[in-house]
């Protein structure tokens, strides 16, 4: 039942997912980084990982909810 009444979410708050990662990916590798100037990029890094892991979830959920459901 879930799936076939997603609760929608307005165009403006997908945007708040950026610093949602940004923030977890600073604190992550601020903890796990073991050189000091290799945290940007490895921020930086992680930070594109997890987003294109959320919106790959999201396109996947997606099709799951129009083609399948």
């Amino acid at each position: 039942m879930i799936f076939k009444h997603p609760i929608q979410m307005g165009a403006d708050h997908i945007w708040l997912v950026l610093p949602l990662c940004m923030v977890l990916a600073v604190v992550y590798k601020t903890i796990r980084v073991k050189y000091i100037r290799q945290l940007p990029l490895q921020i930086l890094s992680l930070w594109a990982y997890i987003f294109v892991g959320l919106v790959s979830l999201a396109v996947a959920f997606w099709l799951l909810v129009e083609y399948v459901a």
